[in-house]
């Protein structure tokens, strides 16, 4: 799936496929789900937990983006000014983004 989406007066063309999670581990070193769960608690975190979160969104975005860019992940991040992180229109918009390219996680629900 593809979905374009404007960050800091930049368009980004974001991707999603199987081989999001292997590029995700491959790059990162964790694992994209496993990361994507810090994501689900953003009320009352401290500074520390608030800047993986940031970096988290980020290594998410740069890796659906990757499809479309031979940029490393800091000329990624370089790319942006710092005033995105207060921007909360664009990490609104970012993260239902991401929730849609990356879907959600259901249990399987099992019918005799």
């Amino acid at each position: 799936m593809e979905k374009t989406i404007n960050l800091g007066g930049v368009e980004y063309k974001l991707r999603s496929s199987l081989f999001t999670i292997i590029s995700y581990r491959s790059t990162f070193g964790t694992e994209l789900f496993s990361d994507v769960k810090v994501l689900d608690k953003l009320k009352d975190k401290n500074e520390d937990e608030i800047s993986r979160i940031i970096d988290t969104i980020f290594r998410i975005t740069y890796i659906l983006h990757k499809p479309f860019t031979n940029q490393s992940y800091d000329e990624f991040l370089n790319a942006f000014d710092f005033s995105i992180i207060s921007d909360v229109k664009a990490l609104e918009e970012l993260a239902r983004v991401i929730g849609d390219l990356l879907g959600t996680i259901k249990k399987p629900t099992y019918t005799p």
